[in-house]
């Protein structure tokens, strides 16, 4: 069976006697203490190895950055070599003391033996690289010497030779760097040489061709490089070449400008331009020398005569042409070209001045005269200014004197072709109210010259007679019906209003019947103006229907254009009896029909025994004309001939009837 432990319960410790341990046992013990002793020992001499270890790396960078530092300073000659020597001893002790209170003392002895050996050191370790970099700069020296006898031309090889040598000798330096040197110097002088050569004969093909082969280059200049040869040799070739083109540039641009002198020159005779002396010289100046010296100079031969030519009237100019080529072709000419060619300049003048007095009454005066007309500024033109309206009609008078003076049958308008632009300018941009007041200052400088008026008008507004009637009535104090007419063009002619053609045209027609007809000028005038005031009319009644222009009744109004040819015309009067043909006039804007019989019936009474004997109603009878510069003047007809002014002792001023 087994047994079951019993417990103790609470047992007291029962008292014992001391055990000692025996004496045999000290020895063991204390080799155990200088087991551990040494322990520490070896523990701290590890530890000091370590911090030694790691002091000297740090103490071995200090000491080589001190190391780099003075290299990189002799070797760029900063710091001589003694200087270099002293810098690191003294930074060897400063290192030592920043270290040593850190260093064990076991390995003081080390430490002192590391800074002594660096310190014997720093002489043989900086002493090649001083004499290294010595060696260097005088080098360097040597080549700058090459420099300073480069920029002596007067400097013999020689001489060269000597200085460059006694440098080397007083630095040490082995012979072979002074021939290195001396052939480096005799090749840039050669390469100087050629290349002054070359930069100062660049534009002489001549000189260039001592370059032109590499074996040429070498004969010339012995100390290039065959590579030096064959490179100025290439660009010896290469500016020959751009300077044979350049050449062949040059002449085509002085045949070409001498071809533009004689154009020039061609293009003045031929416009009546005759140029000035100095003009002359500066075109004789770029054809000299040239193919084109000759047809330059016969150009200039001819001023004379052209000159002569173009002040004849066209009739006179025309015979004298005739005459030339009926002695051309009935006489022997020594050069037949010549005369043939002078034949063709008269004929194209010809037709160029015939052309000015056409559109270009100014040029045609300019050059009949010799002298320009009065220049009138352009703005004050548009103002209105009296002065300038003065000296515009001034121009005129001028003109047309010239005119009658040669025959010819020609424009009156005074402007330039460059003043005429800028009338147009404004023209094109300008309100109707504004283009009013242009039109009539225009038809006041024309003063009572029809024609002028029409050739102003008509190079700046175009050929719309509304304009030309519009500036009448305005002068006429007729504002209103002027001002119309105007707007109602300007609104035709932006396609604002569109109006029937044919049939506005057959109204017109109607309404005028027995006064003028289609074909004629005043029909026309009529007609533009009718149809500028009925546009004006019909869009003032607001029968336009869209932005087109387009009238919401496509036929004519028969109200809107009776209104439109009053306003246009002022109304019409029948004149003429039982026994003489009735004639329809116009009256004039102010005066009503019942006021115009009034005044013919009282002018028929005061005159009518005098010229009609016992006919009471002879002027009554009688057809009527208005006169076409005076609305307010008429005049009377029997049959083809008019009733002249008996006051008139020489029978040749016609009788007229004066309405008011």
């Amino acid at each position: 069976m087994v047994l079951i432990p019993r417990s103790s319960g609470r047992n007291m410790p029962r008292p014992t006697l001391q055990q000692h341990t025996p004496i045999t046992g000290l020895g063991s013990i204390g080799k155990a203490v200088d087991d551990v002793l040494e322990a520490r020992k070896e523990e701290k001499d590890k530890k000091e190895k370590a911090d030694f270890a790691l002091q000297s790396s740090k103490i071995g960078a200090d000491i080589n950055v001190v190391d780099s530092d003075l290299t990189l300073k002799i070797q760029t000659g900063e710091l001589p070599y003694e200087e270099a020597v002293k810098q690191r001893q003294q930074s060897l002790e400063s290192i030592k003391t920043q270290y040593k209170t850190a260093v064990p003392k076991q390995f003081e002895q080390s430490f002192n033996n590391y800074f002594e050996q660096h310190s014997y050191q720093s002489a043989s370790k900086y002493l090649p690289i001083a004499q290294k970099s010595e060696q260097q700069q005088a080098i360097v020296q040597l080549k700058d010497m090459r420099e300073n006898y480069l920029k002596n031309p007067n400097a013999s090889e020689k001489e060269v030779w000597n200085g460059l040598a006694l440098y080397a000798q007083s630095k040490g330096l082995p012979l072979a760097h002074v021939q290195d040197t001396f052939n480096e110097y005799k090749n840039n002088r050669s390469s100087n040489d050629v290349a002054a050569f070359y930069l100062g004969n660049k534009s002489d093909n001549a000189k260039l061709t001592e370059l032109t082969t590499p074996e040429a280059v070498i004969a010339k200049h012995p100390n290039l490089t065959q590579e030096q040869a064959v490179y100025w040799s290439g660009r010896a070739l290469t500016q020959m070449d751009q300077n044979n083109r350049a050449a062949a540039l040059q002449q085509k641009q002085l045949d070409d400008d001498a071809k533009d002198a004689v154009n020039e020159m061609k293009a003045d005779i031929e416009t009546g331009l005759i140029p000035s002396e100095d003009v002359i010289k500066s075109r004789l100046a770029r054809v000299k020398g040239t193919e084109k010296e000759s047809e330059f100079v016969q150009y200039s031969g001819a001023l004379v005569e052209v000159q002569q030519f173009m002040r004849l009237g066209p009739d006179e100019r025309e015979a004298y042409l005739s005459k030339r080529r009926v002695e051309a072709q009935n006489t022997a000419q020594d050069n037949p070209k010549d005369v043939s060619w002078k034949l063709n300049l008269l004929s194209k003048t010809h037709e160029n001045m015939l052309n000015y007095e056409k559109n270009n009454s100014t040029l045609a005066y300019s050059i009949k005269t010799g002298q320009d007309l009065t220049v009138v500024p352009t703005n004050a033109i548009l103002s209105g200014n009296p002065e300038a309206i003065a000296a515009l009609s001034k121009n005129i008078k001028s003109i047309h004197a010239n005119n009658v003076l040669n025959g010819t049958v020609g424009s009156l308008n005074p402007f330039s072709t460059q003043q005429q632009s800028e009338l147009k300018q404004f023209w094109e941009k300008a309100k109707p109210g504004d283009k009013l007041s242009l039109l009539t200052s225009l038809y006041k400088s024309s003063a009572g010259n029809a024609n002028a008026s029409r050739d102003m008008i008509k190079g700046i507004a175009g050929d719309s007679g509304a304009y030309r009637l519009s500036a009448s009535l305005n002068n006429r104090g007729l504002q209103d019906i002027a001002g119309q007419i105007v707007t109602g063009q300007d609104l035709i002619e932006k396609g604002l209003v569109k109006v029937d053609e044919s049939g506005l045209t057959k109204h017109t027609e109607a309404y005028l019947a027995g006064i003028t007809s289609p074909g004629k000028p005043d029909f026309q005038i009529y007609l533009d103006s009718i149809k500028a005031n009925y546009a004006y009319l019909v869009q003032k009644s607001e029968k336009v229907t869209d932005s087109k222009g387009n009238i919401l009744n496509k036929t004519i109004d028969e109200e809107l254009f009776n209104k439109a040819a009053k306003n246009v015309t002022g109304g019409k009067f029948t004149s003429g009896g039982f026994f003489g043909s009735k004639s329809v006039v116009l009256r004039p804007h102010t005066v009503g029909e019942k006021s115009f019989r009034e005044q013919l019936e009282s002018f028929n009474s005061r005159n009518a025994r005098n010229y009609g004997g016992s006919d009471k109603d002879f002027f009554l009878d009688l057809p009527l004309e208005q006169d076409p510069k005076n609305p307010y003047v008429y005049y009377f007809k029997n049959g083809t001939k008019y009733i002249m002014d008996a006051t008139d002792k020489k029978r040749q001023k016609r009788l007229a009837f004066t309405v008011r």
